[in-house]
């Protein structure tokens, strides 16, 4: 892909791309390695605070 070849290698080790219809969208993350929390569990602890906040509504 022409998007991946104009990258800078080092940032690819965080990157992916996702093709939605006729577009490329590049996604680069990054992470706190030092986290308390895994990936799941801030997902989950955020899932749980979304729903309580929906139900007070």
């Amino acid at each position: 892909m022409i998007v991946e070849k104009m990258m800078n290698t080092a940032i690819q080790e965080h990157t992916f791309t996702k093709k939605i219809g006729q577009t490329v969208y590049v996604v680069r993350y990054h992470f706190n390695e030092d986290a308390k929390e895994t990936m799941q569990e801030k997902i989950n602890r955020m899932l749980v605070t979304e729903a309580s906040r929906v139900e007070v509504q």
